[in-house]
């Protein structure tokens, strides 16, 4: 394990959460498709693809901070599939079912199986 300091420790959980949040923030978009209640999930979306913009800028920090960590770093790097997901898709604002159907059985379950493989080996360093 990589020896980091206290400032690079806590880059590390602000990315975590920052993951975390992104996840959650899919959970309430998803549940919005069905729950009229939820009337914030077109904005949340635009918040999520704004914090996909944030990891992906994390990611040459964390690659320098962590190139020790080979499977991690090759992680990290599989983001870009989560975003060639988004980018092969440009119809999702044609019509709004093709844009629910895309988020709901596409985007979401691509970045949770992303997310997963990556916290799976950040998990010493937010242990710590």
């Amino acid at each position: 394990m990589t020896t980091l300091t206290n400032d690079q420790y806590e880059m590390i959980h602000f990315y975590n959460n920052l993951l975390n949040t992104i996840e959650e923030g899919f959970e309430y978009v998803v549940n919005s498709f069905t729950n009229l209640e939820l009337t914030e999930g077109e904005r949340i979306f635009k918040d999520i693809l704004a914090a996909f913009y944030h990891v992906d800028s994390s990611h040459t920090t964390l690659q320098t901070l962590l190139n020790e960590e080979h499977k991690l770093v090759e992680k990290l790097k599989r983001f870009d599939q989560v975003i060639l997901t988004l980018d092969e898709e440009s119809t999702i604002f044609s019509s709004l079912d093709t844009h629910q159907d895309f988020v709901k059985n596409e985007l979401f379950p691509s970045f949770l199986a992303w997310k997963e493989s990556v916290q799976s080996h950040l998990q010493p360093y937010i242990t710590n």
